[in-house]
């Protein structure tokens, strides 16, 4: 009788990659996935029984990759998936990954070896290519926030470029016509989907976008302390700003008032998510809202929809920003423009 080991030596892998395969329990290339197999059946391997019954029983766990806990958006993403995995009575396995392609596909595998067959991934930094691979072994996972072609009916997704260009064509319509963007600085589709709205909203007004009013730095809070520093020495003439998100609103707010410019008084200013620090800055902030709450606690039904009934969903999950007014944008006067240091 062929044994684990014949197996490996047979494929030309370690007895642990063996291993791996036939318990499904880490992610392993398809190349090699396809070696193992080939061997299992040219030999004819026989798995202990006892050993088959224990890898059959359901692990009744939901994974969840996402970003950085201590930023609110991916602290809503938790909290929702949370109380869909308590609906279900699942327990939830969450790992960070840290906006690292490296932490991403250590925390995906992660979430593998616990058995997770249903997971919610929100990963910006893997490409496409890994993140197919994966899905190809794993046909509960549904990615947040991000689709790909190929899985269309498990990528739970916002309109990025329609909910900027919104956010752009609001101040225009306020009379605002030298209005600058303060952006992430990290490569993912967030970003580049956002910026096209803001220069798509720019050109359908017809105005130039000059190249000092694209400002780049990291989404948190000090991005946005940065990114006002930058504004007020690079481009001081600019009366409105559009953010990547609410935390770099904020950040940027802070070091606007730190230098004596008042929002909305001398600068309009939206953010873009609406999570629950928007509304207890001081002015509020006006925001795109960003359905992540729904999106999130969807995305978590969905994976266990399909693990639990083999439901193939429909291949369009996309949602849609709206814009929430408050008290950071007013009309645009004369009078309204940044102060020279």
């Amino acid at each position: 009788m062929a044994t684990i080991s014949d197996v490996a030596k047979l494929a030309r892998v370690s007895t642990a990659t063996v291993s791996r395969v036939i318990n499904n329990s880490a992610y392993v290339e398809p190349v090699t996935l396809e070696r193992v197999q080939s061997a299992i059946r040219e030999l004819n391997y026989q798995r202990d029984a006892r050993a088959s019954a224990l890898a059959k029983k359901t692990n009744n766990t939901l994974g969840l990759l996402t970003g950085n806990l201590a930023d609110p958006f991916f602290a809503l993403i938790a909290k929702h998936v949370e109380e869909v995995a308590r609906k279900h009575k699942c327990q939830l396995v969450v790992v960070s990954g840290g906006h690292d392609a490296q932490r991403e596909k250590e925390g995906l595998d992660f979430l593998i070896s616990q058995g997770c067959e249903a997971m919610v991934v929100h990963a910006k930094m893997l490409d496409d290519a890994t993140l197919l691979r994966y899905s190809a072994q794993l046909p509960s996972m549904v990615l947040l926030n991000r689709t790909i072609p190929q899985i269309s009916n498990r990528s739970v997704y916002i309109d990025n470029k329609a909910g900027a260009k919104e956010s752009v064509v609001h101040l225009i319509s306020q009379g605002h016509r030298k209005i600058a963007c303060v952006t992430s600085d990290l490569p993912i589709e967030d970003r580049t989907e956002r910026l096209n709205g803001y220069r798509d909203a720019m050109a359908e007004a017809n105005i130039t976008i000059e190249p000092n009013w694209i400002i780049n730095q990291n989404f948190s809070e000090q991005g946005g302390e940065l990114a006002g520093e930058q504004l007020l020495f690079q481009c001081p003439e600019v009366t409105a700003v559009v953010t990547f998100n609410d935390v770099m609103a904020a950040g940027l707010m802070a070091s606007l008032h730190e230098n004596n410019i008042r929002v909305p008084d001398d600068i309009s200013i939206i953010g873009f998510d609406d999570v629950l620090l928007a509304r207890y800055l001081y002015p509020r902030l006006t925001t795109m809202h960003n359905p992540i709450d729904e999106m999130s606690s969807y995305a978590a039904d969905l994976a266990l929809k399909i693990k639990n009934t083999g439901y193939v969903p429909p291949s369009n999950h996309r949602f849609n920003a709206s814009l929430v007014e408050r008290q950071t944008v007013i009309p645009f006067s004369d009078k309204q423009a940044l102060k020279v240091l």
